[in-house]
Protein backbone atom coordinates (compact mmCIF):
# COMPACT_ATOMS: atom_id res chain seq x y z
CA UNK A 1 0.00 0.00 0.00
CA UNK A 2 1.37 3.43 -1.09
CA UNK A 3 2.29 5.94 1.56
CA UNK A 4 1.74 9.24 0.53
CA UNK A 5 1.83 12.88 2.24
CA UNK A 6 -1.05 14.77 3.73
CA UNK A 7 -1.85 19.20 2.91
CA UNK A 8 -3.87 21.08 4.39
CA UNK A 9 -4.35 24.93 3.75
CA UNK A 10 -6.53 26.76 6.50
CA UNK A 11 -8.27 29.72 5.57
CA UNK A 12 -10.85 32.19 6.64
CA UNK A 13 -13.54 30.93 4.52
CA UNK A 14 -12.50 27.83 3.21
CA UNK A 15 -9.95 24.61 3.90
CA UNK A 16 -8.05 22.83 1.26
CA UNK A 17 -6.85 19.04 1.96
CA UNK A 18 -5.02 17.03 -0.25
CA UNK A 19 -2.93 14.09 -0.82
CA UNK A 20 0.24 14.09 -3.05
CA UNK A 21 3.09 12.04 -3.13
CA UNK A 22 6.48 12.86 -2.26
CA UNK A 23 7.46 14.80 -6.14
CA UNK A 24 4.50 17.12 -5.25
CA UNK A 25 2.07 15.15 -7.71
CA UNK A 26 -1.93 15.87 -5.95
CA UNK A 27 -3.46 12.96 -6.24
CA UNK A 28 -6.65 14.28 -4.34
CA UNK A 29 -7.81 16.98 -3.13
CA UNK A 30 -11.13 18.69 -1.02
CA UNK A 31 -12.65 21.72 0.00
CA UNK A 32 -14.11 22.59 3.21
CA UNK A 33 -16.25 25.66 4.46
CA UNK A 34 -14.76 27.19 7.64
CA UNK A 35 -17.86 27.94 9.22
CA UNK A 36 -19.00 24.40 9.22
CA UNK A 37 -16.19 23.97 12.16
CA UNK A 38 -17.81 25.95 14.64
CA UNK A 39 -15.32 25.76 17.11
CA UNK A 40 -11.48 24.30 17.97
CA UNK A 41 -12.98 20.94 18.40
CA UNK A 42 -15.06 20.78 15.72
CA UNK A 43 -11.98 22.55 13.31
CA UNK A 44 -9.92 19.44 14.76
CA UNK A 45 -12.24 16.64 14.04
CA UNK A 46 -13.53 17.47 11.12
CA UNK A 47 -10.06 18.08 9.26
CA UNK A 48 -8.78 14.47 10.95
CA UNK A 49 -11.88 12.79 9.40
CA UNK A 50 -11.83 14.50 5.96
CA UNK A 51 -7.74 13.40 5.70
CA UNK A 52 -9.16 9.99 7.02
CA UNK A 53 -11.57 9.88 3.62
CA UNK A 54 -9.37 10.64 1.24
CA UNK A 55 -6.73 8.10 2.03
CA UNK A 56 -9.54 5.90 2.57
CA UNK A 57 -10.63 6.52 -1.15
CA UNK A 58 -7.29 6.66 -2.49
CA UNK A 59 -6.60 3.25 -0.59
CA UNK A 60 -3.52 5.01 0.78
CA UNK A 61 -1.59 5.52 4.38
CA UNK A 62 -0.39 8.93 5.35
CA UNK A 63 2.97 9.32 6.63
CA UNK A 64 3.24 12.86 7.48
CA UNK A 65 0.98 15.93 7.38
CA UNK A 66 1.97 19.47 6.72
CA UNK A 67 -0.93 22.67 8.15
CA UNK A 68 -0.84 26.07 6.67
CA UNK A 69 -2.33 28.47 9.57
CA UNK A 70 -2.80 31.99 9.09
CA UNK A 71 -1.71 34.50 12.61
CA UNK A 72 1.79 33.79 14.20
CA UNK A 73 2.59 30.37 14.45
CA UNK A 74 5.17 28.53 17.03
CA UNK A 75 6.67 26.06 14.60
CA UNK A 76 8.38 24.57 16.81
CA UNK A 77 5.55 23.30 18.89
CA UNK A 78 2.59 23.55 16.34
CA UNK A 79 0.62 25.90 18.65
CA UNK A 80 -1.41 28.95 17.34
CA UNK A 81 -0.04 31.63 19.22
CA UNK A 82 -2.11 34.80 17.83
CA UNK A 83 -4.78 34.54 14.95
CA UNK A 84 -7.17 37.24 14.95
CA UNK A 85 -10.15 36.13 12.15
CA UNK A 86 -12.91 34.36 11.41
CA UNK A 87 -10.53 31.55 13.38
CA UNK A 88 -10.15 32.97 16.16
CA UNK A 89 -10.87 29.99 18.43
CA UNK A 90 -7.81 28.16 17.08
CA UNK A 91 -5.72 30.83 19.00
CA UNK A 92 -3.85 29.15 21.84
CA UNK A 93 -4.69 25.69 20.51
CA UNK A 94 -1.28 23.10 19.62
CA UNK A 95 -2.90 22.10 16.56
CA UNK A 96 0.15 19.45 15.75
CA UNK A 97 0.19 17.57 18.81
CA UNK A 98 -4.03 17.33 18.55
CA UNK A 99 -3.79 16.12 14.83
CA UNK A 100 -1.18 13.87 15.67
CA UNK A 101 -3.01 12.35 18.67
CA UNK A 102 -6.11 12.01 16.27
CA UNK A 103 -3.87 10.92 12.81
CA UNK A 104 -1.38 8.53 14.08
CA UNK A 105 1.22 10.58 12.33
CA UNK A 106 3.91 13.42 12.07
CA UNK A 107 2.08 16.73 11.81
CA UNK A 108 3.48 19.69 11.47
CA UNK A 109 2.04 23.36 11.07
CA UNK A 110 3.70 26.51 10.29
CA UNK A 111 1.67 30.13 9.08
CA UNK A 112 0.30 29.90 6.05
CA UNK A 113 2.61 31.74 3.90
CA UNK A 114 5.14 30.06 4.85
CA UNK A 115 3.92 27.04 4.27
CA UNK A 116 2.98 28.56 0.61
CA UNK A 117 6.73 29.55 0.21
CA UNK A 118 7.65 26.26 1.60
CA UNK A 119 5.84 24.50 -1.49
CA UNK A 120 7.40 26.83 -4.06
CA UNK A 121 10.59 26.26 -2.94
CA UNK A 122 10.23 22.53 -3.32
CA UNK A 123 7.88 22.44 -6.28
CA UNK A 124 7.44 25.69 -7.85
CA UNK A 125 9.30 28.78 -8.69
CA UNK A 126 11.91 28.54 -5.74
CA UNK A 127 13.35 26.06 -6.71
CA UNK A 128 17.34 26.57 -7.28
CA UNK A 129 17.40 29.43 -5.15
CA UNK A 130 18.53 30.27 -1.98
CA UNK A 131 16.96 33.71 -0.63
CA UNK A 132 13.36 34.37 -1.64
CA UNK A 133 10.91 36.63 -0.24
CA UNK A 134 7.01 35.79 -1.20
CA UNK A 135 4.10 37.79 -0.57
CA UNK A 136 0.45 36.34 -1.04
CA UNK A 137 -1.99 39.14 -2.01
CA UNK A 138 -5.97 38.66 -1.41
CA UNK A 139 -7.97 39.32 1.83
CA UNK A 140 -5.13 40.51 3.59
CA UNK A 141 -0.90 40.73 2.70
CA UNK A 142 0.81 37.95 4.18
CA UNK A 143 4.32 37.17 3.69
CA UNK A 144 7.56 34.84 3.92
CA UNK A 145 11.05 34.79 3.94
CA UNK A 146 14.04 31.92 2.67
CA UNK A 147 17.70 33.12 3.87
CA UNK A 148 20.85 31.01 2.30
CA UNK A 149 17.71 28.12 2.00
CA UNK A 150 16.18 28.52 4.82
CA UNK A 151 13.01 29.32 6.39
CA UNK A 152 13.24 32.57 8.69
CA UNK A 153 10.27 32.53 11.26
CA UNK A 154 11.69 35.27 13.89
CA UNK A 155 11.94 35.05 17.57
CA UNK A 156 8.15 35.68 18.45
CA UNK A 157 7.27 33.34 15.27
CA UNK A 158 6.34 36.85 13.07
CA UNK A 159 8.59 36.99 10.53
CA UNK A 160 6.95 37.88 7.11
CA UNK A 161 3.81 40.05 8.21
CA UNK A 162 5.13 42.73 5.58
CA UNK A 163 1.21 43.73 5.39
CA UNK A 164 1.40 44.95 8.54
CA UNK A 165 4.61 47.41 7.76
CA UNK A 166 3.16 51.10 7.88
CA UNK A 167 3.79 53.38 4.91
CA UNK A 168 1.39 56.52 6.28
CA UNK A 169 2.37 56.63 10.21
CA UNK A 170 -0.82 58.91 10.64
CA UNK A 171 -3.25 56.26 8.85
CA UNK A 172 -5.45 54.32 10.58
CA UNK A 173 -4.74 51.91 13.28
CA UNK A 174 -5.04 48.23 12.68
CA UNK A 175 -5.46 45.30 14.85
CA UNK A 176 -1.59 44.80 14.80
CA UNK A 177 -1.28 47.65 16.58
CA UNK A 178 0.67 49.47 13.61
CA UNK A 179 -0.86 52.60 11.66
CA UNK A 180 -1.16 53.03 8.05
CA UNK A 181 -0.08 49.69 7.09
CA UNK A 182 0.37 48.48 3.46
CA UNK A 183 -3.10 45.74 4.16
CA UNK A 184 -4.97 49.34 4.25
CA UNK A 185 -4.19 50.26 0.97
CA UNK A 186 -3.47 47.50 -1.43
CA UNK A 187 -5.51 44.64 -0.28
CA UNK A 188 -9.21 43.16 -0.87
CA UNK A 189 -9.92 44.40 2.74
CA UNK A 190 -8.46 47.77 2.78
CA UNK A 191 -9.44 48.38 -1.33
CA UNK A 192 -12.74 47.53 0.16
CA UNK A 193 -12.83 49.89 3.15
CA UNK A 194 -11.68 52.87 0.89
CA UNK A 195 -13.95 51.79 -1.76
CA UNK A 196 -17.30 51.87 0.55
CA UNK A 197 -16.09 55.15 2.19
CA UNK A 198 -15.46 57.25 -1.10
CA UNK A 199 -19.23 56.19 -2.29
CA UNK A 200 -20.82 56.68 1.38
CA UNK A 201 -19.24 60.39 0.93
CA UNK A 202 -20.41 60.51 -2.61
CA UNK A 203 -18.27 59.55 -5.32
CA UNK A 204 -19.73 57.94 -8.10
CA UNK A 205 -18.76 54.26 -9.30
CA UNK A 206 -20.35 51.24 -10.90
CA UNK A 207 -19.28 49.16 -8.19
CA UNK A 208 -21.72 50.90 -6.01
CA UNK A 209 -24.64 48.78 -7.13
CA UNK A 210 -22.82 45.92 -5.96
CA UNK A 211 -23.16 47.47 -2.28
CA UNK A 212 -26.68 48.08 -2.73
CA UNK A 213 -27.57 44.37 -3.62
CA UNK A 214 -25.61 43.56 -0.40
CA UNK A 215 -22.57 41.87 -2.59
CA UNK A 216 -18.88 42.63 -2.04
CA UNK A 217 -16.99 43.32 -5.31
CA UNK A 218 -13.37 41.41 -5.32
CA UNK A 219 -10.22 43.00 -6.99
CA UNK A 220 -10.75 41.34 -10.08
CA UNK A 221 -14.04 43.38 -10.18
CA UNK A 222 -12.74 46.63 -8.68
CA UNK A 223 -9.44 46.13 -11.54
CA UNK A 224 -12.50 45.69 -14.12
CA UNK A 225 -14.24 48.80 -13.49
CA UNK A 226 -10.83 50.70 -13.81
CA UNK A 227 -10.01 49.45 -17.32
CA UNK A 228 -13.79 50.14 -18.11
CA UNK A 229 -12.98 53.63 -17.12
CA UNK A 230 -14.48 54.09 -13.83
CA UNK A 231 -12.54 56.81 -12.25
CA UNK A 232 -12.89 55.99 -8.42
CA UNK A 233 -11.72 52.18 -9.07
CA UNK A 234 -8.94 53.41 -10.91
CA UNK A 235 -7.57 55.35 -8.11
CA UNK A 236 -7.99 52.57 -6.13
CA UNK A 237 -6.36 50.35 -8.05
CA UNK A 238 -3.35 52.45 -9.55
CA UNK A 239 -2.63 53.51 -5.50
CA UNK A 240 -2.58 49.99 -4.52
CA UNK A 241 -0.25 49.10 -7.30
CA UNK A 242 2.56 51.75 -6.37
CA UNK A 243 1.82 50.87 -2.84
CA UNK A 244 2.69 46.82 -3.34
CA UNK A 245 5.93 48.41 -5.92
CA UNK A 246 7.23 50.46 -2.63
CA UNK A 247 6.62 47.08 -0.31
CA UNK A 248 8.75 45.40 -2.95
CA UNK A 249 11.16 47.89 -2.93
CA UNK A 250 11.58 48.23 0.82
CA UNK A 251 12.14 44.70 0.92
CA UNK A 252 14.82 44.16 -1.65
CA UNK A 253 16.52 47.52 0.18
CA UNK A 254 16.35 45.43 3.18
CA UNK A 255 17.06 41.81 2.41
CA UNK A 256 18.84 42.06 -1.34
CA UNK A 257 17.61 38.67 -2.46
CA UNK A 258 17.81 36.54 -5.38
CA UNK A 259 13.93 36.57 -5.88
CA UNK A 260 10.50 38.02 -5.02
CA UNK A 261 7.36 36.14 -5.44
CA UNK A 262 4.08 37.50 -5.52
CA UNK A 263 1.03 35.19 -5.32
CA UNK A 264 -2.83 35.14 -4.80
CA UNK A 265 -6.11 35.69 -7.48
CA UNK A 266 -5.35 38.92 -8.43
CA UNK A 267 -1.61 37.80 -9.99
CA UNK A 268 -2.85 34.98 -11.16
CA UNK A 269 -5.80 36.22 -13.61
CA UNK A 270 -4.42 40.05 -13.98
CA UNK A 271 -0.44 39.17 -14.88
CA UNK A 272 -0.73 43.03 -16.19
CA UNK A 273 -0.10 43.96 -12.16
CA UNK A 274 3.15 42.41 -11.63
CA UNK A 275 3.93 44.30 -14.66
CA UNK A 276 3.02 47.97 -12.71
CA UNK A 277 4.51 46.83 -9.82
CA UNK A 278 7.83 45.97 -11.62
CA UNK A 279 7.69 49.10 -13.54
CA UNK A 280 7.44 50.47 -10.10
CA UNK A 281 10.18 48.72 -8.13
CA UNK A 282 12.76 49.45 -11.36
CA UNK A 283 12.25 53.47 -10.48
CA UNK A 284 12.76 52.93 -6.91
CA UNK A 285 16.39 50.31 -6.80
CA UNK A 286 18.16 52.49 -9.09
CA UNK A 287 20.62 51.87 -6.36
CA UNK A 288 21.19 48.19 -7.25
CA UNK A 289 22.18 46.46 -10.33
CA UNK A 290 19.64 45.94 -13.28
CA UNK A 291 17.72 42.42 -12.50
CA UNK A 292 19.40 41.79 -8.98
CA UNK A 293 16.47 41.00 -8.04
CA UNK A 294 14.09 38.76 -10.00
CA UNK A 295 9.91 39.55 -9.59
CA UNK A 296 8.12 36.43 -10.84
CA UNK A 297 4.45 35.10 -10.00
CA UNK A 298 3.76 32.13 -7.64
CA UNK A 299 4.07 28.93 -10.04
CA UNK A 300 1.38 26.67 -7.86
CA UNK A 301 -2.02 28.52 -8.05
CA UNK A 302 -4.72 27.50 -5.99
CA UNK A 303 -2.93 23.90 -4.99
CA UNK A 304 0.18 26.28 -3.19
CA UNK A 305 -1.10 26.09 0.40
CA UNK A 306 -1.79 22.66 0.19
CA UNK A 307 1.28 21.32 -1.59
CA UNK A 308 3.49 23.67 0.69
CA UNK A 309 1.33 21.74 3.83
CA UNK A 310 3.20 18.67 1.94
CA UNK A 311 6.34 20.51 1.38
CA UNK A 312 6.66 20.84 5.16
CA UNK A 313 5.93 17.42 6.12
CA UNK A 314 8.35 16.09 3.71
CA UNK A 315 10.92 18.54 5.50
CA UNK A 316 9.43 17.62 8.80
CA UNK A 317 10.08 13.52 8.31
CA UNK A 318 13.28 13.89 6.74
CA UNK A 319 14.12 15.90 10.05
CA UNK A 320 13.19 13.39 12.16
CA UNK A 321 14.36 10.30 10.04
CA UNK A 322 10.87 8.82 10.60
CA UNK A 323 8.40 7.17 8.95
CA UNK A 324 4.87 6.84 10.99
CA UNK A 325 1.74 5.46 9.03
CA UNK A 326 -1.99 5.55 9.58
CA UNK A 327 -3.75 2.70 9.05
CA UNK A 328 -6.49 2.57 6.40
Amino acid sequence: MNAVLAGVDVGGTRIKIGLADDSGCLLSSRVLETHDCGDAEGFLSIVAEEIMKEANAANVVIRGVGVGCPGRIDFASGKVVWLKTKLEFLEGVPLSDNLRERLGCPVTCDNDVNAILAGEMKFGRGRGYQDVVALTIGTGIGGALVIGGKMVRGRNWATGHFGYLSLDPCGPRHVSGNTGIVEEHASQSGILRQLRVAIEAGEKSTLSELFQASEEPGLREVFIAAQQGDSLARRLADRMMSELGVLVSNLIYALDPELVLVGGGLISHRPEVLDAIRYEVRDRIAYLPANGTELEPMALGDVAGVLGGVALAIDTIGKRDEVCVTGV
